[in-house]
């Protein structure tokens, strides 16, 4: 994982080149990406004969969360799939955000994933939130920490149907049912 600083920088960078969206932008609310994610999640599940009435419960409340949070936060240009596997270094060591998915809503979504890279432990991932909030002017720890608690739930449920039983697995399985 890159340094806390870089992906602050990024994060801060993706903030700052954010203009209103004019009347006919292409760009959506959060909300199209948040049913995206969760119907993708359905679909792969259902492509591997997964048919867990507790996952789709959790998976239920945690769409539900996710579409409360889209509707009520700030609002910004969200990058929308920003994890490491999108992010190049460039110049001047700077990194560089590709794909996006791009919404207009709550630039916290895109925190989600860096704070969640790798971690197994709640203290660990409560000093990551908090230190990536005091490098990102107008970054809501709270809201991050509720973003987290949505998407975990996506990730945890089909590593969980898949037999895994990691120590990340078993974290973001416990952040999704909190």
């Amino acid at each position: 994982m890159h340094g806390s600083g870089s992906v602050a920088a990024l994060l801060r960078d993706l903030r700052a080149s954010a203009s209103a969206p004019g009347e006919h932008s292409v760009l959506r609310f959060p909300s199209h990406r948040v049913d995206f994610v969760f119907d993708l999640t359905d679909r792969r599940l259902a492509a591997g004969d997964v048919n867990d009435p507790v996952a789709s419960k959790v998976l239920g409340h945690a769409r539900a969360a996710a579409l409360e949070l889209a509707g009520n936060g700030p609002v910004g240009l969200v990058h929308g799939d920003l994890h490491p596997a999108n992010v190049l270094s460039g110049p001047r060591a700077r990194l560089v955000a590709v794909d996006p998915r791009p919404t207009w809503g709550d630039p916290d979504f895109d925190a989600v994933d860096w704070v969640l890279e790798g971690v197994a432990d709640p203290a660990v991932l409560e000093r990551r939130v908090e230190e990536l909030a005091a490098l990102v002017p107008g970054m809501s720890p709270h809201r991050v920490l509720g973003w987290r608690r949505a998407l975990a739930a996506r990730i945890a449920v089909p590593r969980t149907c898949a037999g895994r039983d990691d120590a990340e697995t078993q974290f973001l399985a416990a952040l999704a049912g909190s």
